[in-house]
C-alpha cells in the first residue's frame, strides 16, 4: 500500500519527460490551448509526429542508421537538410530572376541535384 504514490508517479514521469521532449525538442512551447478538443487534437499530433519519425528509419534505409538513435537526432538531421534544400531553392530562384545567364543556372542546378543526392548519404 505504501508503494502506490510511486507506482502512480512512475506514470507521471513518463508524461513529464514526454511534455519536456515537446516543449523542449519539438519547439511547440508556444502553441497554447484552452479547450479539451484543441488539447486532444494537439496531444494527438504530436503522437502521430512522433511515431512518424520513430518508424522512418524502419521504412527507408536512407534513415537506418538512426534505428538506435533518439527521435531528436533524426528530427535534427532532417532539419538540417531542409534548411540546406530551402536555401539552395531560394538562391536558384534569385539567381534566375536576377541573372538570366542559362550556363550560370546549369551550374547552380547541378550543384543543388548533387546536394539532393548527398542527402541519400546520411
Amino acid at each position: 500500500m505504501q508503494f502506490i504514490p510511486l507506482l502512480c508517479y512512475y506514470f507521471r514521469w513518463n508524461i513529464e519527460v514526454s511534455y519536456y521532449e515537446q516543449k523542449t525538442f519539438w519547439s511547440l512551447c508556444s502553441y497554447m490551448v484552452r479547450s479539451r478538443k484543441g488539447i486532444e487534437m494537439l496531444v494527438n499530433l504530436i503522437n502521430v509526429a512522433y511515431c512518424a519519425m520513430k518508424m522512418l528509419p524502419y521504412q527507408d534505409e536512407v534513415f537506418s542508421k538512426y534505428r538506435n538513435e533518439s527521435v531528436q537526432e533524426l528530427r535534427f538531421a532532417l532539419s538540417e537538410e531542409i534548411r540546406r534544400q530551402v536555401f539552395y531553392a531560394i538562391f536558384l530562384q534569385n539567381v534566375e530572376t536576377g541573372i538570366k545567364s542559362s550556363v550560370f543556372t546549369k551550374v547552380l542546378k547541378q550543384l543543388l541535384w548533387h546536394q539532393c543526392s548527398g542527402w541519400h548519404k546520411l
